[in-house]
């Protein structure tokens, strides 16, 4: 897996927060909704690793957070995090990802493990625990934090699940802190849909009978 593609994605994926005004009109008939189009964001083969590597738009998730970075107005504001899909094949691997881009304020040691667990919305008590490769964390200039990166392998009975079932929670233990992330329905609708849309991207989803 390219995790440099990954890496510069999520950072320009800005991890501040825009906030716009909209301007009211007259109400108009609603016209009929439409599903929204699958989005994804690259979809690219490397000719020396033959390596094809598919990820959908980068999703933002919990809440919103003040950074180091000030301005005027204050302190700049911005996603406590960032959900990248992902799925990778060649010869050799098949396999989809979930890389997690957070903003954290102090150096957090963490090591490769099963690190970071998620919980599903149709579920009370299911738990499940992902292999998370993380980095070690990159300095920020538009923040002034440091960036971690947490990729972790999907399996693909738990990409099927996570297609038709949503994520409520996820938690990321380091060594010294745990952070837990309460996920809104917006967010949790906005994951499905790039689980599918990779999924979709990659020829195996949905099921075909």
């Amino acid at each position: 897996m390219n995790k440099a593609i990954v890496f510069s994605f999520l950072m320009v994926c800005c991890m501040g927060a825009n906030f716009s005004a909209t301007a009211q009109s007259k109400k108009t008939p609603a016209p009929a909704k439409k599903e929204a189009p699958c989005k994804i964001a690259f979809d690219e083969f490397d000719d020396f690793d033959s390596l094809r590597t598919i990820g959908a738009e980068a999703v933002s998730f919990g809440l919103f957070i003040p950074s180091r970075f000030e301005t005027a107005d204050g302190p700049k504001i911005i996603d406590e995090g960032k959900l990248l899909f992902m799925y990778t094949e060649n010869d050799s691997i098949n396999s989809f990802f979930m890389t997690l881009a957070i903003p954290e304020y102090d150096y957090q040691p963490i090591s490769n493990d099963y690190n970071v667990f998620i919980k599903l919305l149709d579920t009370e008590t299911e738990v499940i625990p992902l292999y998370n490769v993380p980095d070690q964390g990159t300095f920020d200039k538009g923040t002034n934090m440091r960036i971690y990166q947490h990729t972790c392998v999907v399996p693909l009975d738990l990409f099927y699940q996570l297609s038709y079932n949503k994520i409520d929670k996820i938690r990321i233990v380091y060594k010294k802190q745990k952070r837990t992330f309460t996920l809104t329905a917006e967010q949790q609708e906005a994951i499905q849909k790039a689980v599918q849309c990779v999924g979709k991207a990659a020829g195996l989803w949905p099921v075909k009978p």
